[in-house]
Protein backbone atom coordinates (compact mmCIF):
# COMPACT_ATOMS: atom_id res chain seq x y z
CA UNK A 1 0.00 0.00 0.00
CA UNK A 2 2.84 2.35 0.64
CA UNK A 3 4.50 1.61 -2.76
CA UNK A 4 1.38 2.11 -4.49
CA UNK A 5 0.51 5.45 -3.13
CA UNK A 6 3.78 6.31 -3.77
CA UNK A 7 4.09 5.70 -6.92
CA UNK A 8 0.57 7.20 -7.27
CA UNK A 9 1.31 10.72 -6.51
CA UNK A 10 5.04 10.67 -8.26
CA UNK A 11 3.48 9.59 -11.84
CA UNK A 12 0.92 12.65 -10.80
CA UNK A 13 3.82 15.32 -10.27
CA UNK A 14 5.86 13.93 -13.29
CA UNK A 15 2.26 15.62 -15.65
CA UNK A 16 2.05 18.55 -13.36
CA UNK A 17 5.52 19.57 -12.22
CA UNK A 18 7.81 18.68 -15.17
CA UNK A 19 7.84 21.89 -17.31
CA UNK A 20 8.98 23.69 -14.42
CA UNK A 21 12.52 21.96 -15.57
CA UNK A 22 12.53 24.45 -18.47
CA UNK A 23 13.27 28.38 -18.10
CA UNK A 24 11.59 29.35 -21.38
CA UNK A 25 13.97 32.29 -21.96
CA UNK A 26 12.93 32.41 -25.56
CA UNK A 27 9.06 32.63 -24.89
CA UNK A 28 8.27 36.32 -24.98
CA UNK A 29 5.38 38.15 -23.25
CA UNK A 30 3.41 41.32 -24.15
CA UNK A 31 4.36 44.03 -21.74
CA UNK A 32 7.76 42.45 -20.38
CA UNK A 33 5.96 39.84 -18.56
CA UNK A 34 8.30 36.76 -17.48
CA UNK A 35 7.15 33.68 -19.55
CA UNK A 36 8.08 31.23 -16.92
CA UNK A 37 5.91 33.15 -14.09
CA UNK A 38 3.00 33.29 -16.16
CA UNK A 39 3.10 29.98 -16.87
CA UNK A 40 3.47 29.03 -13.58
CA UNK A 41 0.51 31.10 -12.48
CA UNK A 42 -1.47 29.89 -15.28
CA UNK A 43 -1.44 26.17 -13.76
CA UNK A 44 -1.82 27.55 -10.60
CA UNK A 45 -4.73 28.87 -11.24
CA UNK A 46 -5.92 25.89 -12.66
CA UNK A 47 -4.91 23.70 -9.91
CA UNK A 48 -6.99 26.04 -7.73
CA UNK A 49 -9.95 25.69 -9.72
CA UNK A 50 -10.01 21.89 -9.29
CA UNK A 51 -9.59 22.66 -5.46
CA UNK A 52 -12.52 24.49 -5.09
CA UNK A 53 -14.21 22.09 -7.25
CA UNK A 54 -12.85 19.12 -4.74
CA UNK A 55 -14.37 20.68 -1.89
CA UNK A 56 -17.37 19.17 -2.69
CA UNK A 57 -16.38 16.78 -4.95
CA UNK A 58 -13.87 14.81 -3.28
CA UNK A 59 -15.82 15.59 -0.08
CA UNK A 60 -18.67 13.65 -1.33
CA UNK A 61 -17.36 11.12 -3.53
CA UNK A 62 -18.21 7.21 -3.83
CA UNK A 63 -15.92 4.62 -3.40
CA UNK A 64 -16.74 2.52 -6.06
CA UNK A 65 -15.85 5.78 -8.39
CA UNK A 66 -12.40 6.15 -7.50
CA UNK A 67 -10.26 4.73 -9.88
CA UNK A 68 -12.36 6.36 -13.18
CA UNK A 69 -11.68 9.56 -11.54
CA UNK A 70 -8.02 9.15 -11.20
CA UNK A 71 -7.41 7.90 -14.53
CA UNK A 72 -9.60 10.15 -16.34
CA UNK A 73 -8.00 12.85 -14.70
CA UNK A 74 -4.03 12.70 -15.28
CA UNK A 75 -4.84 11.36 -18.50
CA UNK A 76 -6.46 15.15 -19.30
CA UNK A 77 -3.63 16.29 -18.04
CA UNK A 78 -1.24 14.54 -19.86
CA UNK A 79 -3.21 15.02 -22.98
CA UNK A 80 -2.64 19.19 -22.31
CA UNK A 81 0.94 18.62 -22.22
CA UNK A 82 1.14 17.09 -25.52
CA UNK A 83 -0.88 20.25 -27.18
CA UNK A 84 1.77 22.47 -24.56
CA UNK A 85 4.32 21.04 -26.99
CA UNK A 86 2.69 21.61 -30.58
CA UNK A 87 0.29 25.04 -30.22
CA UNK A 88 1.79 27.96 -31.19
CA UNK A 89 3.19 30.51 -28.21
CA UNK A 90 0.73 32.67 -27.47
CA UNK A 91 -1.79 29.75 -26.42
CA UNK A 92 1.29 27.49 -24.58
CA UNK A 93 -0.21 28.95 -21.32
CA UNK A 94 -4.12 28.02 -22.23
CA UNK A 95 -2.45 24.68 -22.40
CA UNK A 96 -0.91 24.60 -18.60
CA UNK A 97 -4.09 26.37 -17.31
CA UNK A 98 -6.06 23.45 -18.75
CA UNK A 99 -3.17 20.77 -17.42
CA UNK A 100 -3.92 22.25 -13.86
CA UNK A 101 -7.52 22.15 -13.74
CA UNK A 102 -7.65 18.27 -13.16
CA UNK A 103 -4.95 17.78 -11.38
CA UNK A 104 -5.89 19.47 -8.48
CA UNK A 105 -8.30 16.44 -7.09
CA UNK A 106 -5.83 13.54 -7.39
CA UNK A 107 -4.41 13.81 -3.90
CA UNK A 108 -7.70 13.61 -2.34
CA UNK A 109 -9.13 10.69 -4.26
CA UNK A 110 -5.62 9.11 -3.00
CA UNK A 111 -5.70 9.56 0.42
CA UNK A 112 -9.05 8.57 0.37
CA UNK A 113 -8.00 5.45 0.08
CA UNK A 114 -6.01 5.74 3.41
CA UNK A 115 -7.55 7.90 5.79
CA UNK A 116 -9.66 7.06 8.62
CA UNK A 117 -6.48 3.94 9.21
CA UNK A 118 -4.53 3.41 12.80
CA UNK A 119 -1.81 3.68 10.28
CA UNK A 120 -2.86 6.37 8.16
CA UNK A 121 -0.12 8.40 9.30
CA UNK A 122 2.59 6.45 7.91
CA UNK A 123 0.76 6.01 4.49
CA UNK A 124 0.01 9.48 4.21
CA UNK A 125 4.09 10.03 5.35
CA UNK A 126 4.47 7.67 2.21
CA UNK A 127 1.96 9.74 0.14
CA UNK A 128 3.12 13.24 0.59
CA UNK A 129 7.09 12.56 0.82
CA UNK A 130 6.30 13.03 -3.00
CA UNK A 131 5.49 16.37 -2.75
CA UNK A 132 9.45 16.80 -1.40
CA UNK A 133 11.34 13.71 -3.24
CA UNK A 134 9.24 13.27 -6.67
CA UNK A 135 9.71 17.31 -7.27
CA UNK A 136 13.05 17.34 -7.13
CA UNK A 137 13.10 14.05 -9.23
CA UNK A 138 10.42 14.68 -12.59
CA UNK A 139 12.51 18.01 -12.98
CA UNK A 140 15.92 16.03 -12.73
CA UNK A 141 14.57 13.50 -15.30
CA UNK A 142 13.38 16.29 -17.57
CA UNK A 143 16.37 17.99 -17.34
CA UNK A 144 18.18 14.83 -17.85
CA UNK A 145 15.86 14.17 -20.88
CA UNK A 146 16.55 17.92 -22.81
CA UNK A 147 20.46 16.96 -22.62
CA UNK A 148 20.60 13.60 -23.66
CA UNK A 149 17.78 12.89 -25.87
CA UNK A 150 17.88 16.98 -27.24
CA UNK A 151 14.34 17.30 -26.87
CA UNK A 152 12.88 21.03 -26.48
CA UNK A 153 11.81 22.99 -23.41
CA UNK A 154 8.35 22.27 -25.00
CA UNK A 155 8.56 18.93 -25.67
CA UNK A 156 10.09 17.57 -22.64
CA UNK A 157 7.08 18.31 -20.48
CA UNK A 158 4.52 15.27 -22.21
CA UNK A 159 7.47 12.72 -22.54
CA UNK A 160 8.63 12.39 -19.21
CA UNK A 161 4.83 12.52 -17.79
CA UNK A 162 4.75 9.64 -20.50
CA UNK A 163 7.09 7.74 -19.28
CA UNK A 164 5.72 7.81 -15.71
CA UNK A 165 2.43 7.37 -16.36
CA UNK A 166 2.46 3.14 -16.69
CA UNK A 167 3.69 3.06 -13.45
CA UNK A 168 0.46 5.57 -12.36
CA UNK A 169 -2.07 2.57 -14.45
CA UNK A 170 -0.17 -0.01 -12.01
CA UNK A 171 -0.25 1.71 -8.86
CA UNK A 172 -4.32 2.59 -9.64
CA UNK A 173 -4.85 -1.52 -9.67
CA UNK A 174 -2.94 -2.08 -6.81
CA UNK A 175 -4.72 0.71 -4.78
CA UNK A 176 -8.42 -0.72 -5.78
CA UNK A 177 -7.36 -3.34 -4.25
CA UNK A 178 -7.13 -1.89 -1.03
CA UNK A 179 -9.67 -2.81 1.80
CA UNK A 180 -11.66 -0.61 3.75
CA UNK A 181 -11.05 0.07 7.20
CA UNK A 182 -11.74 -2.45 9.47
CA UNK A 183 -13.11 -2.25 13.08
CA UNK A 184 -10.29 -1.19 15.24
CA UNK A 185 -9.66 1.52 12.81
CA UNK A 186 -13.29 3.02 12.96
CA UNK A 187 -13.26 2.72 16.61
CA UNK A 188 -9.54 4.77 17.01
CA UNK A 189 -10.39 6.82 14.05
CA UNK A 190 -13.93 7.59 13.53
CA UNK A 191 -15.86 6.11 10.46
CA UNK A 192 -15.11 8.29 7.39
CA UNK A 193 -18.44 8.71 5.58
CA UNK A 194 -19.21 11.24 2.40
CA UNK A 195 -19.93 15.38 3.44
CA UNK A 196 -22.47 16.79 2.31
CA UNK A 197 -23.18 20.57 2.42
CA UNK A 198 -25.37 20.88 5.58
CA UNK A 199 -22.61 18.81 7.35
CA UNK A 200 -19.88 20.94 5.78
CA UNK A 201 -21.48 23.95 7.35
CA UNK A 202 -22.74 22.60 10.68
CA UNK A 203 -18.69 22.46 10.79
CA UNK A 204 -17.68 25.73 10.00
CA UNK A 205 -20.23 27.25 12.80
CA UNK A 206 -18.86 24.99 15.45
CA UNK A 207 -15.10 24.94 14.35
CA UNK A 208 -14.37 28.29 12.65
CA UNK A 209 -12.13 30.41 14.45
CA UNK A 210 -9.78 27.53 15.16
CA UNK A 211 -10.35 25.90 11.67
CA UNK A 212 -9.50 29.90 10.09
CA UNK A 213 -6.30 29.80 12.20
CA UNK A 214 -5.32 26.20 10.90
CA UNK A 215 -6.25 27.06 6.92
CA UNK A 216 -3.85 30.70 7.45
CA UNK A 217 -1.10 28.69 8.55
CA UNK A 218 -1.49 26.04 5.38
CA UNK A 219 -1.67 29.24 3.15
CA UNK A 220 1.65 30.69 4.32
CA UNK A 221 3.04 27.13 3.84
CA UNK A 222 1.81 26.81 0.73
CA UNK A 223 3.48 30.33 -0.72
CA UNK A 224 6.70 29.12 1.25
CA UNK A 225 6.89 25.45 -0.80
CA UNK A 226 5.00 26.62 -3.69
CA UNK A 227 7.67 29.45 -4.47
CA UNK A 228 10.43 27.09 -3.38
CA UNK A 229 9.02 24.16 -5.69
CA UNK A 230 8.37 26.41 -8.82
CA UNK A 231 11.55 28.34 -9.11
CA UNK A 232 14.19 26.13 -7.84
CA UNK A 233 15.90 25.88 -10.94
CA UNK A 234 16.26 29.77 -11.27
CA UNK A 235 17.08 29.37 -8.00
CA UNK A 236 20.77 27.46 -8.42
CA UNK A 237 21.09 29.33 -11.68
CA UNK A 238 21.40 32.64 -9.65
CA UNK A 239 24.15 30.10 -6.97
CA UNK A 240 26.37 29.84 -10.28
CA UNK A 241 25.30 25.75 -10.49
CA UNK A 242 22.79 25.65 -13.65
CA UNK A 243 24.75 23.29 -15.51
CA UNK A 244 24.04 20.71 -12.15
CA UNK A 245 20.84 19.42 -12.56
CA UNK A 246 21.82 16.28 -10.24
CA UNK A 247 21.45 19.46 -7.00
CA UNK A 248 17.52 19.55 -7.91
CA UNK A 249 17.27 16.31 -6.44
CA UNK A 250 20.09 15.44 -4.20
CA UNK A 251 19.12 18.62 -1.81
CA UNK A 252 15.71 17.31 -1.45
CA UNK A 253 17.04 13.79 -0.20
CA UNK A 254 17.85 14.50 3.10
CA UNK A 255 14.56 16.70 3.62
CA UNK A 256 12.48 13.77 2.43
CA UNK A 257 14.10 11.45 4.55
CA UNK A 258 13.78 13.61 7.75
CA UNK A 259 10.30 14.78 7.39
CA UNK A 260 9.20 11.29 6.30
CA UNK A 261 10.54 9.55 9.47
CA UNK A 262 8.97 12.30 11.75
CA UNK A 263 5.44 12.32 10.44
CA UNK A 264 5.60 8.87 9.90
CA UNK A 265 6.17 8.96 13.72
CA UNK A 266 2.94 9.89 14.56
CA UNK A 267 0.87 5.93 14.19
CA UNK A 268 2.59 5.35 18.45
CA UNK A 269 0.69 8.35 19.63
CA UNK A 270 -2.64 6.68 19.72
CA UNK A 271 -4.21 9.86 21.90
CA UNK A 272 -5.54 11.98 19.17
CA UNK A 273 -5.57 15.23 21.25
CA UNK A 274 -2.04 14.34 22.34
CA UNK A 275 -1.12 13.79 18.64
CA UNK A 276 -2.67 17.02 17.10
CA UNK A 277 -0.74 19.24 20.04
CA UNK A 278 2.40 17.49 19.10
CA UNK A 279 1.58 18.78 15.34
CA UNK A 280 0.93 21.40 16.35
CA UNK A 281 4.36 22.19 18.28
CA UNK A 282 6.30 20.49 15.18
CA UNK A 283 4.62 23.51 12.90
CA UNK A 284 5.89 26.17 15.75
CA UNK A 285 9.24 24.33 15.64
CA UNK A 286 9.26 24.44 11.40
CA UNK A 287 8.70 27.69 11.57
CA UNK A 288 11.78 28.88 14.16
CA UNK A 289 13.95 26.91 11.91
CA UNK A 290 12.96 28.32 8.49
CA UNK A 291 13.56 32.19 10.44
CA UNK A 292 17.39 30.65 11.75
CA UNK A 293 18.00 29.39 8.48
CA UNK A 294 17.26 31.84 6.44
CA UNK A 295 18.85 34.71 9.05
CA UNK A 296 22.10 32.40 8.81
CA UNK A 297 22.22 32.45 4.86
CA UNK A 298 21.50 36.06 4.98
CA UNK A 299 24.60 36.88 6.50
CA UNK A 300 26.56 34.74 4.23
CA UNK A 301 26.92 32.21 7.48
CA UNK A 302 24.91 29.18 6.14
CA UNK A 303 25.49 27.97 2.37
CA UNK A 304 23.05 27.98 -0.49
CA UNK A 305 22.51 23.92 -0.02
CA UNK A 306 22.36 24.20 3.39
CA UNK A 307 19.76 26.76 3.53
CA UNK A 308 17.86 24.73 1.19
CA UNK A 309 18.00 21.43 3.42
CA UNK A 310 16.92 23.27 6.93
CA UNK A 311 14.91 25.29 5.64
CA UNK A 312 13.14 22.67 3.21
CA UNK A 313 12.65 20.76 6.81
CA UNK A 314 11.35 23.37 8.28
CA UNK A 315 8.57 24.64 5.92
CA UNK A 316 7.88 21.14 4.77
CA UNK A 317 7.92 19.10 8.16
CA UNK A 318 4.48 21.78 8.71
CA UNK A 319 3.32 21.15 5.45
CA UNK A 320 3.44 17.19 5.33
CA UNK A 321 1.70 17.20 8.84
CA UNK A 322 -1.40 18.39 7.74
CA UNK A 323 -1.56 15.86 5.29
CA UNK A 324 -0.90 13.20 7.41
CA UNK A 325 -1.84 13.98 10.84
CA UNK A 326 -3.46 17.55 11.93
CA UNK A 327 -6.14 17.42 9.50
CA UNK A 328 -6.67 13.34 10.02
CA UNK A 329 -6.48 13.36 14.13
CA UNK A 330 -8.99 16.74 14.55
CA UNK A 331 -11.42 14.55 12.91
CA UNK A 332 -11.19 12.29 15.28
CA UNK A 333 -10.09 14.71 17.91
CA UNK A 334 -13.53 16.13 17.35
CA UNK A 335 -15.60 12.67 16.33
CA UNK A 336 -16.83 14.90 12.57
CA UNK A 337 -18.62 12.91 11.14
CA UNK A 338 -17.58 13.45 7.46
CA UNK A 339 -13.96 12.82 6.03
CA UNK A 340 -10.31 14.68 5.90
CA UNK A 341 -11.45 15.44 2.20
CA UNK A 342 -13.42 18.92 2.76
CA UNK A 343 -10.90 20.48 5.27
CA UNK A 344 -7.82 19.77 3.17
CA UNK A 345 -9.49 20.85 0.08
CA UNK A 346 -11.00 23.83 1.82
CA UNK A 347 -7.48 24.74 3.11
CA UNK A 348 -5.63 23.76 -0.26
CA UNK A 349 -8.02 26.04 -2.53
CA UNK A 350 -7.08 28.90 0.02
CA UNK A 351 -3.38 27.96 -0.09
CA UNK A 352 -3.31 28.03 -4.12
CA UNK A 353 -4.87 31.59 -4.25
CA UNK A 354 -2.40 33.02 -1.64
CA UNK A 355 0.36 32.00 -3.94
CA UNK A 356 -1.40 33.24 -6.94
CA UNK A 357 -1.45 36.63 -5.39
CA UNK A 358 2.37 36.80 -4.27
CA UNK A 359 3.57 35.67 -7.77
CA UNK A 360 1.32 38.70 -9.04
CA UNK A 361 2.76 40.93 -6.34
CA UNK A 362 6.15 39.91 -7.67
CA UNK A 363 5.53 39.83 -11.80
CA UNK A 364 2.57 42.25 -12.57
CA UNK A 365 2.85 44.89 -9.64
CA UNK A 366 6.37 45.60 -9.97
CA UNK A 367 8.56 43.99 -6.97
CA UNK A 368 11.49 42.80 -8.88
CA UNK A 369 13.98 41.34 -7.21
CA UNK A 370 16.27 38.38 -7.60
CA UNK A 371 14.54 34.97 -6.77
CA UNK A 372 16.98 34.49 -3.73
CA UNK A 373 16.18 37.71 -2.35
CA UNK A 374 12.63 37.43 -2.83
CA UNK A 375 12.80 33.66 -1.32
CA UNK A 376 14.81 35.03 1.81
CA UNK A 377 11.91 37.71 2.07
CA UNK A 378 8.69 35.72 2.14
CA UNK A 379 10.62 32.78 4.11
CA UNK A 380 11.25 35.30 7.22
CA UNK A 381 7.68 37.07 7.34
CA UNK A 382 5.51 34.08 6.69
CA UNK A 383 7.60 32.16 9.43
CA UNK A 384 6.87 34.97 11.80
CA UNK A 385 3.21 34.83 11.20
CA UNK A 386 2.85 30.86 11.40
CA UNK A 387 4.40 31.01 14.84
CA UNK A 388 1.59 33.11 16.02
CA UNK A 389 -0.82 31.40 14.79
CA UNK A 390 0.45 27.80 15.76
CA UNK A 391 -0.11 29.30 19.78
CA UNK A 392 -3.66 30.65 18.55
CA UNK A 393 -5.13 27.42 17.19
CA UNK A 394 -3.50 25.19 20.12
CA UNK A 395 -5.37 27.55 22.33
CA UNK A 396 -8.66 27.26 20.56
CA UNK A 397 -8.63 23.95 20.44
CA UNK A 398 -7.86 22.86 24.34
CA UNK A 399 -10.79 24.96 24.92
CA UNK A 400 -12.80 23.55 21.90
CA UNK A 401 -12.20 19.91 23.86
CA UNK A 402 -12.29 21.22 27.09
CA UNK A 403 -15.65 21.99 26.85
CA UNK A 404 -16.69 18.91 24.88
CA UNK A 405 -15.62 16.72 27.16
CA UNK A 406 -17.61 18.64 30.34
CA UNK A 407 -20.82 18.86 28.55
CA UNK A 408 -20.21 14.86 27.78
CA UNK A 409 -19.10 14.40 31.45
CA UNK A 410 -21.80 12.20 34.00
CA UNK A 411 -23.35 14.28 36.38
CA UNK A 412 -22.05 13.80 39.84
Amino acid sequence: MVLSVFLCYTAMYAIRKSFLAGQFTDLHLEYGLDAKTMLVISQVLGYMISKFAGIKVISEMQQEKRSRWLIGLVAFGLLMLGLFAVVPPSSKWITIFLNGIPLGMVFGIVFSYIEGRKNTELLAAALSATFIFSTGLVKTVGLLLMERFHLSEYEMPFWTGLLFFPLFLVSVVILNQIKSPDETDKKQRTQRVPMYGKDRRRFLLQNGWGYLGLVAIYILLTIIRDLRDNFIVEFWSEQGMAGTPQVVTLTEIPVAVVVLMVAAAGIWVRNNNKAFGIGMTLVAAGAVLVLLSTYLFYRSMLSPVWWMILSGIGAYLPYILFHCLIFERLVALLQLKGNVGFLFYLADALGYLGSVVILLLKEVVGVKQSWTRFFISVDIQCAVCILLLAGFVRWYFDRRVMRKDQCVAPAA
